[in-house]
């Protein structure tokens, strides 16, 4: 029997271009030798973001940019038929050749016009599509339906703009091969800064110092703050700059809850996931992240937060959640999802549980002897859970001191699989309710220490 023509050994490359970066990623497949991987590379173009409007600089930035990343990842992909005018190699086999290109652009990218432009001047074979609402609407409708989540949201935090896509979907809805059901219930949300000024004004937002740990002045406040801002980076290592960096992120997501409360109600209860991309996760370690996350938007219950850092999810998502009725190729979820966290957030009854144990589980898996997990009340514990050869379960039971409605047996058990959907952190925050930062910068410093270093 002949093989399906998506199920072929082929290569794609996706290239995605958001917050003035570039994301790539070329996917290799051969089903007949059970291989699959994708080759990644990120490219800030930032400092670059004041020449974008110039031509001549955009007439030739692809033709520069594609021959490097033939270099980086040693893969043949485009032939010259003139200076001008580049074509796209047929694929052929592993190194040489491509099976099609697409391009991403976010619909809030600078200049986004001029680089449709100077896309289609390098090459005509390239396919430009907009990540739009309509978009990415089929994004996280497509990829709940194929990791069965209820209730699916995209997170894409820059710190220039915030936006939040959010589905909703009975499980007795029907799939279908291309277009998302229309009875889905889809919303979004949006906060942007229309300029840098605006965006370093920000920061003088009075409710900022209610979350701030650090001990800076307000001018080095402000300063540090612009110089992020007009220089970015993709690293943080200054301790003050990222507390400044998570309470701005707390805030923000603060005023998105407070404006659109309706959009962003019931997280937690049922089967939910929260994908979280864009910088700012980049620039934040995962736990920090969380904890910006959860506080800012007052979350509690259970749910899985899986992490798009390299905007795989986005380059890849839909055709990994289409499978054989994607219409470029054909590549499992696992290669675009690098690890899922399970975040449970029970409630303590009482201040009697504070320091009590409120949570034991296990770890469990060929591979090593058995981990045993103890939590205390009143604690942010993010636990590593290791995946190396076998599959990896997890379970365990809140004690009768918490209170979590999503677990009507106060039980959690979940598989990982490092061939497949793996979960690399499980995180219990068991901390007090309602979370009270502390009423002055030493306070709050205390609190952040304990939360964030309690593992």
């Amino acid at each position: 029997m002949d093989k399906l023509p998506l199920l072929e050994k082929k290569a794609y490359l996706t290239v995605v271009v958001k917050d003035n970066a570039i994301w790539t990623h070329l996917a290799y497949v051969d089903y007949s030798d059970e291989v699959q991987y994708l080759l990644s590379d990120y490219t800030d173009i930032s400092h670059l973001k004041r020449r974008l409007d110039d031509y001549l600089f955009m007439e030739n930035f692809w033709r520069e940019y594609f021959s490097l990343l033939e270099k980086i990842f040693g893969w043949q992909m485009f032939k010259s038929l003139d200076k001008d005018l580049n074509r796209l190699i047929p694929f052929k086999d592993e190194n040489y050749g491509l099976s099609g290109v697409k391009v991403l652009v976010d619909d809030d990218q600078d200049f986004i016009t001029n680089i449709f432009q100077s896309l289609s001047q390098f090459s005509h074979d390239i396919t430009v599509r907009v990540m739009d609402t309509p978009h990415m609407r089929k994004l996280v409708g497509k990829f709940s339906e194929s990791m069965g989540y209820k209730t699916l949201i995209y997170m894409d935090l820059d710190i220039n703009s915030f936006e939040i896509y959010r589905v909703d979907r009975d499980t007795d809805d029907k799939k279908s091969d291309n277009k998302v059901p229309s009875n889905y219930r889809y919303s979004e949300i949006s906060q942007q800064w229309s300029s840098e000024i605006g965006l370093i004004d920000s920061i003088k937002d009075r409710r900022l110092s209610a979350f701030l740990a650090s001990d800076i002045d307000k001018a080095n406040l402000q300063n540090s703050w612009a110089n992020l801002i007009l220089h970015p980076v993709d690293v943080l290592q200054d301790y003050n700059l990222k507390d400044i960096l998570r309470s701005f992120t707390t805030v923000q997501l603060l005023s998105l809850l407070t404006d659109h409360k309706d959009k962003l109600t019931g997280l937690g209860e049922s089967s939910t996931a929260i994908v979280i991309g864009g910088k700012i996760p980049k620039l934040l370690d995962k736990k920090t992240t969380l904890l910006s996350i959860i506080d800012g938007l007052e979350l509690y219950g259970n749910f899985d937060v899986i992490w798009d850092s390299n905007s795989g999810i986005l380059a890849y998502g839909i055709s990994a959640s289409q499978g054989v009725n994607s219409s470029d190729i054909v590549i499992g979820k696992n290669e675009i999802i690098s690890g899922i966290t399970k975040v449970t957030i029970p409630e303590l009854k009482s201040k009697k549980a504070i320091n009590k144990v409120i949570f034991s589980g296990s770890v469990k898996s060929q591979d090593f002897d058995t981990e045993k997990i103890i939590v205390l009340g009143d604690t942010f514990e993010l636990i590593d859970i290791k995946n190396e050869k076998n599959k990896v379960v997890c379970e365990g039971k809140f004690e009768n001191n918490v209170y979590i409605p999503s677990l009507s047996d106060g039980k959690i058990s979940f598989v990982s699989s490092p061939k497949g959907i793996k979960y690399d952190k499980l995180l219990i925050d068991s901390r007090l309710r309602p979370i009270v930062y502390g009423t002055d910068r030493y306070k709050n410093k205390l609190k952040i220490n304990k939360w964030l270093n309690a593992d």
